[in-house]
């Protein structure tokens, strides 16, 4: 074997060698429902966890004290937790696309300003393997409507259940205090429940936000 031969093949040996041991950069990191829980409950919001099937959990969180104010709103928002990135990403892409075929038009792709998800939410953000969408209270009693006399429950405001796009000059779909409370920890090393995450959150005030959720 001649000198040049070995030299490129020394050459494309420690090419693969140094390949293997390089750190994969920006994967991200999958978020787990009690982490978030957690991590919402570390940043002073109300939490509760509702299980929804395999593989998939959703997160109420609202303003602290909700609903202890006597005809005050408050800002509602669900967090889905999916198994992880990918599933996620694929679930983001056939909800972009179903809500374009509803409007019958094309949509800028936004992790920011997603499509709505679940009627009377606002348009959804994405990070990791979780998605944000907001509504508030009033909005979500709105809805729906009983019959004092039979009883019988209606739709009050059907509108509110088609699912496509919010136009907003907002910077993300969601207020940026719960966006901000969601990246600290999808940017964090994991913690476990027991131990505090690795940064001290600033106190949250609650928020009655009147009007449209939007």
């Amino acid at each position: 074997m001649d000198y040049g031969r070995a030299r490129l093949l020394g050459l494309t040996a420690f090419g693969i060698a140094a390949l293997a041991a390089a750190p994969v950069v920006g994967a991200p990191r999958t978020v787990t429902p009690l982490e978030l829980h957690d991590q919402f409950d570390h940043c002073g919001y109300d939490v509760a966890r509702s299980p929804t099937g395999p593989g998939t959990h959703y997160l109420v969180v609202r303003d602290p004290a909700a609903g202890a104010v006597r005809d005050a709103d408050y800002r509602v928002v669900v967090a889905i937790v999916y198994p992880d990135a990918p599933t996620a990403s694929a679930t983001h892409q056939r909800a972009h696309h179903a809500a374009e075929q509803r409007l019958g038009q094309r949509w800028p792709w936004s992790d920011d300003h997603g499509p709505q998800l679940l009627g009377a939410y606002g348009d959804s953000v994405w990070r990791a393997n979780v998605a944000l969408v907001e509504s508030n209270g009033r909005t979500l009693a709105s809805v729906y409507t009983e019959d004092v006399e039979t009883g019988e429950t209606r739709i009050a405001r059907p509108e509110l259940l088609e699912l496509g796009f919010i136009s907003s000059r907002s910077r993300y779909g969601v207020d940026r205090d719960f966006v901000d409370c969601l990246e600290r920890l999808c940017e964090a090393d994991a913690f476990t429940s027991e131990t505090d995450p690795p940064w001290t959150p600033d106190p949250i005030v609650p928020v009655f936000p009147p009007g449209h959720p939007w």
